[in-house]
């Protein structure tokens, strides 16, 4: 009598998720990071409960007063609330770093993955692109939406996040490349896996290390770079932003120095906490 066997099919291994949630925790600048990124999210989604003053509040009575129990951090140049603005224009700037980095993530590791994956003519095409995208001057990129959709911040992010894509497209389709025809992705196809089940279970475990980092990193990138174009005037000026309050402190920086201060800080405190948060995640999961 003749048994019938299967090959095995050799795996990856996966670690576990209270393994890395223990590694994650053990490392100081880790367990400070998400412990900074939550508190800057938590005040975004609570501000409207927070009981704090309007932020478009014009009081001329009030500019450029300094911290007082009525304005914790001070008013600007126009007598709104400087903590007020800067919780409110945190919403702004998360949101518009998330949409961005969403749809860079999108576009970016799909295409990455099945030119990886795949080659041929898809990855000669999408190369081609990523070169061209590379080459496009962002900044004058979003000169020119302004020019012609208006002073929207989301459409703007929006455009800036097909210009992002290439910085996931290089690191996912170099990684994917390299463990193509590793025994394990054999031993996957040998076993009947389809290549999605393949992409999805085998391929992707490999490439989320270096899209957590890259993530993070281009987070950063979006929230400077929002800044920079609120502070061009690229944005509603009604609209709350760091970028605005940066703007309107360097105006006015010979008569209250203070009022660039605290914008500088949210926008270089968050980037920082981001690129340390992804380091940690990393390493845990590595």
């Amino acid at each position: 009598m003749t048994l019938a066997t299967e090959a095995p099919v050799e795996v990856e291994p996966v670690v576990p998720r209270a393994r890395v949630a223990r590694r994650f925790l053990r490392n100081p600048l880790g367990a400070a990071s998400a412990a900074l990124l939550a508190i800057v999210i938590l005040a975004a989604v609570l501000v409207p409960l927070l009981g704090l003053p309007d932020p478009n509040a014009v009081s001329l009575r009030d500019a450029m007063a300094g911290p007082s129990p009525h304005h914790l951090l001070g008013s600007d140049s126009s007598g709104r609330d400087v903590l007020s603005r800067l919780l409110w224009g945190s919403r702004i700037n998360l949101l518009g770093a998330a949409l961005a980095v969403a749809i860079a993530l999108v576009i970016g590791v799909t295409c990455g993955l099945i030119a990886g994956y795949y080659g041929g003519w898809f990855d000669g095409v999408s190369t081609w692109v990523n070169n061209l995208t590379m080459a496009l001057p962002g900044i004058v990129v979003l000169l020119a939406v302004r020019a012609v959709v208006g002073p929207s911040v989301w459409i703007a992010m929006a455009v800036f996040g097909v210009l992002l894509f290439p910085g996931f497209f290089r690191v996912v389709r170099g990684a994917v490349q390299s463990v193509r025809n590793e025994l394990y992705v054999d031993a996957a196809r040998v076993s009947g896996l389809g290549d999605a089940r393949i992409l999805g279970r085998h391929i992707l475990t490999v490439v989320r290390a270096p899209v957590i980092i890259q993530t993070a990193r281009l987070l950063g990138i979006g929230i400077a770079i929002q800044a920079g174009l609120e502070f061009l005037g690229v944005s509603d000026s009604s609209v709350p932003s760091w970028g605005s309050m940066i703007n309107d402190g360097f105006r006015k920086i010979a008569l209250n120095p203070i009022l660039i201060l605290w914008p500088s800080l949210a926008v270089g405190i968050v980037c920082m906490a981001l690129v340390l948060f992804a380091n940690a995640l990393r390493d845990a999961l590595e």
